[in-house]
């Protein structure tokens, strides 16, 4: 059986997996106006939301320049509104830093 890749795809609830021809098809450096010239249309899948148009998520970023395909997927990161990470402030963690599980067996 094959392994999942899926998790290499995804990060912070973005579905990295449904643009990889994008990323593949560039010449970088790339503006974000040039993405969205050749892929506007294409769309980002949201593990928290409905997918998003890179041509909606890169609306406004005009010349900004991306000199390799892990800026642009960090641009495409920093640009995703709030609603596709996921719940907001959400920590697996206790209120006093431990993770569930780390409690203190000494009481």
């Amino acid at each position: 059986m094959a392994e999942d890749d899926s998790d290499e795809d995804h990060e912070q609830g973005v579905e990295f997996g449904s643009i990889e021809s994008v990323f593949e098809g560039l010449d970088y450096p790339v503006t974000a106006g040039a993405v969205v010239d050749e892929h506007g249309d294409r769309e980002i899948e949201r593990t928290s939301a409905d997918p998003i148009a890179i041509r909606d998520l890169f609306a406004g970023a005009g010349d900004q320049s991306f000199e390799s395909e892990a800026e642009l997927r960090q641009g495409i990161l920093n640009m995703m509104p709030a609603e596709s990470v996921g719940r907001q402030r959400y920590s697996d963690r206790d209120s006093d830093g431990q993770e569930p599980g780390d409690e203190d067996e000494s009481l």
